[in-house]
């Protein structure tokens, strides 16, 4: 007969796990691969963080700018004046 999908997870499960007792160095390296991938999401969340904060500061900066030049007067030159 044919081993069902239960059976054929449950041996495969157990031959990863004896390969995996019996070589350490696999365990340890497949460890630190989900540790690293752990830090770079960190890292990538973090910097799109600080991204947004720069963002916003700098759009605020704009907009303080576009304000103050908003008030500034230009003198009207006429035809052969100098200013």
């Amino acid at each position: 007969m044919n081993p069902g999908l239960e059976e054929e997870t449950g041996q495969t499960a157990r031959s990863l796990i004896t390969a995996l007792g019996s070589q350490p160095f696999a365990l340890s390296m497949i460890i630190s691969n989900f540790l690293l991938l752990g830090f770079v999401w960190y890292t990538q969340i973090e910097s799109d963080r600080q991204r947004a904060i720069i963002a916003q500061d700098v759009l605020h900066m704009v907009e303080q700018n576009n304000m103050l030049l908003s008030k500034c007067v230009v003198p009207d030159v006429g035809k052969g004046e100098r200013p």
